[in-house]
């Protein structure tokens, strides 16, 4: 039994005509009739009442008519949606993003792609640059939203916003009155970092800022996400480093201060080469204007 079959039947089932049903198949008629024959042959039924003046179903036809149809409206919505998704329309998108992303930048991302694009559902993973790398090259992730991301062969990287990094001091510390902080204070003291592994890139530049004195600043706690590291600053734990974009935010006990060298850290989006669609593009395209959109109100 075939497809083509089954089509053919559901035009005259409907139609009840078989010079109407081909032309609405757009073949001719005796081709129509040759196929519901073979058709009812193999079924070993009639499905039709034929006389010269009508054709009606059988109660075969009909029932076969109301097995049949909700098949094929299936078969046109996969059809439909295979096209929706090949366009960009619809479908869905693994997006993972650093914690400092989630501030501003996801969500203003996040509200454009349902406005512009609501067949396409996000699915939003949480993750660690050092995880979303892995998670792309495993293609458990569309794209990612990472911090100073390390190259990696096979991945497409575009900077969505670059910004200053700055010192996050305890408030109670001495040097939380001063205007702006040096690498010099920063390595006197005791410093809460991320793991290397999970942010690779942004722990690279934290140690340059330290490079030209010649040696390491004092490490003394790890943390996993900037809520953690803010957490442990206002406890006293020790200061850090950290994007300006947390500056936003007012933290009981954590004051921020510009560092004298500048260093800045950036923002990517990073994309599997091997692995873009048509419904990748569109989110990457929506992302990357509300990072523009959020970069020319920091700079105005």
């Amino acid at each position: 039994m075939e497809l083509r079959q089954l089509e053919y039947f559901m035009a005259v089932a409907e139609e009840l005509h078989f010079g109407r049903a081909a032309a609405r198949l757009h073949i001719s008629q005796p081709p129509l009739t040759v196929h519901i024959k073979r058709l009812e042959e193999e079924l070993g039924v009639s499905l039709f009442h034929r006389t010269s003046r009508r054709v009606s179903l059988t109660s075969e036809g009909g029932r076969f008519r109301d097995l049949i149809r909700p098949i094929l409206q299936d078969l046109d919505e996969a059809v439909e949606d295979i096209r929706e998704i090949k366009a960009g329309r619809r479908g869905r998108v693994r997006v993972g993003f650093v914690s400092s992303a989630s501030y501003e930048l996801v969500p203003a991302g996040v509200r454009d792609v349902r406005l512009q694009h609501p067949g396409i559902q996000l699915d939003l993973h949480p993750m660690a640059t050092g995880e979303q790398v892995e998670a792309l090259l495993e293609n458990r992730l569309d794209i990612g939203i990472m911090r100073d991301a390390p190259l990696q062969a096979g991945l497409k990287f575009t900077t969505l916003l670059t910004e200053q990094m700055v010192a996050v001091l305890p408030a109670s510390d001495a040097l939380a009155t001063r205007p702006e902080i040096a690498p010099e204070d920063l390595i006197e003291m005791p410093l809460v970092l991320f793991p290397y592994q999970s942010m690779p890139g942004y722990v690279t530049n934290i140690m340059e800022i330290f490079h030209p004195l010649g040696h390491s600043p004092r490490i003394v706690q790890r943390a996993i996400n900037q809520e953690n590291v803010m957490g442990l600053v206002a406890a006293g734990v020790g200061a850090s480093i950290l994007p300006a974009s947390f500056s936003s935010f007012s933290i009981p006990g954590v004051v921020t201060k510009p560092i004298s060298t500048h260093p800045t850290s950036r923002l990517e989006l990073v994309t599997d080469q091997q692995q873009d669609t048509a419904n990748t593009a569109a989110v990457v395209s929506v992302i990357t204007d509300a990072a523009q959109r959020i970069s020319r109100k920091t700079h105005t």
